[in-house]
């Protein structure tokens, strides 16, 4: 197997941060698929006591939303690994992980707030 004589320490390093930083926002995404389940619930019943809906249809739509919010974070993980794979450190891989968690921590906002 040959060497690559470019890759040094300080791309080691760039490479380590990056991947500590993917692991981060995947973890963050999977704990947001609950997060957004338990957010429709909450939002289903602030609407359903002005309306009278039942707890068995939002149950259902729940049921139904978790494939979905699954399917949406297993094309997060895939995607933003070959995003960063791609264009590790250059300043637009920074930026898409700035973006990233600011969006997941304001989705976290939103269901503590809620």
């Amino acid at each position: 197997m040959p060497s690559n004589p470019k890759f040094g320490v300080k791309d080691a390093l760039v490479a380590g941060a990056a991947f500590a930083l993917w692991l981060v926002t995947v973890a963050l995404g999977l704990w947001e698929v609950y997060v957004l389940r338990q957010l429709y619930y909450l939002l289903y019943a602030r609407v359903a006591r002005h309306f009278g809906g039942d707890f068995e249809s939002a149950d259902v739509v729940g049921y139904c939303l978790l494939p979905v919010l699954a399917f949406g974070f297993i094309a997060f993980a895939i995607g933003t690994a070959e995003w960063h794979r791609l264009n590790l450190g250059r300043p637009r891989s920074w930026k898409v992980f700035a973006v990233t968690i600011a969006i997941q921590l304001a989705i976290l906002l939103i269901y503590e707030v809620i």
